[in-house]
């Protein structure tokens, strides 16, 4: 087989793979229980495994592969959560893809499901267009939100706003300034429906950081600017891995962290209540029991992971900030800071659904480019060396 024909099939191989993975994301998203979910993640990780399979690495390509790799396995051995090992196929499996070419079929492959969510719940067809339930806002409660067939007001209002983000990264050179403008507005229109006031204020966030940067190259060249986001990014780790230590928050009202955690909607408290999320039981490798769901992102990585994993996936970031500041990527250095902030309240990124979290699309891009001088290794890892 020629290395023409090679790439061919594990380049749609992996088109193939991102787009199952993308429509699991948007079927999770509906009120259908999709009972072939386990079988599709066995299939997308058979796809992206023949991908590399097809694609050249270098021997310290290889050598970063089995690493991460063989960390991830042994993570999964230990708490039966087999995504990492998927993370680590997809993200090494991007090699040679184009970035852009990616993120615009992951733009529009997930516009089409929200749009058919979207449709079939305001026709009647399929799933709910509104929720009456409490939301944990005391007085004001039971509310009735609007989630246009995506289950929830907050995912509804996430979703719009991955979308928002996809575009943005994807079409950013054609974007004029009333795009912002409209964004913007967009974003009041849809908080009018869902009253996600954490959706709201990460969307406004994002739009108006991306527009500065964007339009601003004083700001956009400014070191400080990566710095302060590099601070924002690990300083909201910290504030997890603190608030996941003294979540319990009826000890001391007065505390800083309390009033904190008040704005979260007690958060934290309900972290906290689970036992091996607490800072203290966290371990090196998460234990198989540790099931729950909550809503503190960064919380839920180390609990469900465990601190090994959850400090590569922080790593990780840290190397995205530094190629955002080298490569003036300006939509990832949004993305990165404005993702680490939502984490702090929600755990849509931490998650059995790798294309949830399009930052792994960018790791998958920016991997590699380290070893980019190193001599390629010739031939694939079938074939014996000379």
């Amino acid at each position: 087989m020629s290395d023409g024909w090679q790439k061919r099939i594990g380049e749609a191989c992996f088109w193939l793979g991102l787009v199952i993975e993308l429509l699991i994301v948007v079927i999770d998203k509906s009120a259908y229980t999709n009972p072939l979910e386990s079988w599709l993640f066995r299939l997308t990780f058979l796809l992206f495994c023949i991908k590399i399979a097809l694609t050249k690495y270098s021997v310290k390509e290889w050598l970063c592969i089995l690493l991460f790799g063989g960390m991830m396995f042994v993570s999964y051995l230990v708490n039966e959560r087999d995504e990492t090992v998927r993370v680590i196929a997809f993200i090494a499996a991007c090699k040679g893809m184009d970035i852009k070419k990616v993120m615009k079929v992951t733009f529009w492959v997930t516009l089409a499901g929200c749009t058919a969510l979207i449709a079939l719940s305001m026709t009647g067809l399929y799933g709910a267009v509104s929720l009456t339930a409490d939301f944990g806002r005391g007085a004001q409660s039971p509310e009735t939100r609007y989630v246009l067939g995506m289950g929830h007001p907050n995912a509804l209002h996430c979703m719009l706003w991955m979308l928002v983000v996809l575009g943005v990264y994807s079409y950013a050179e054609r974007l004029k300034w009333y795009h912002f403008a409209l964004f913007m507005v967009l974003d009041f229109i849809v908080y009018f429906l869902t009253d996600s006031r954490t959706g709201v204020i990460i969307w406004a966030f994002f739009v108006a950081l991306s527009f500065v940067l964007w339009y601003s190259k004083k700001c956009r060249e400014n070191r400080g600017i990566y710095i302060i986001g590099a601070m924002i990014v690990l300083g909201c780790v910290l504030f997890a891995v603190i608030g996941s230590h003294v979540g319990n928050m009826a000890l001391a009202p007065d505390s800083l962290m309390y009033k904190l955690d008040k704005l979260l909607n007690g958060r934290y408290q309900s972290c906290y209540a689970v036992e091996a999320a607490r800072l203290e039981n966290w371990k090196l490798f998460a234990a198989p029991e540790n099931t729950a769901y909550f809503d503190a992102g960064f919380v839920r990585l180390f609990y469900w992971y465990g601190v090994i994993p959850g400090i590569l996936y922080v790593a990780m970031n840290v190397y995205l900030l530094y190629q955002s500041y080298r490569q003036k990527d300006i939509v990832l250095f949004a993305m990165l800071v404005s993702f680490s902030v939502y984490n702090l309240m929600e755990a849509h990124f931490i998650s059995v659904y790798i294309m949830r979290n399009y930052l792994l699309v960018l790791m998958g891009y920016y991997w590699y480019q380290p070893f980019e001088k190193a001599d390629a290794y010739e031939g694939y890892f079938w074939q014996v060396r000379r």
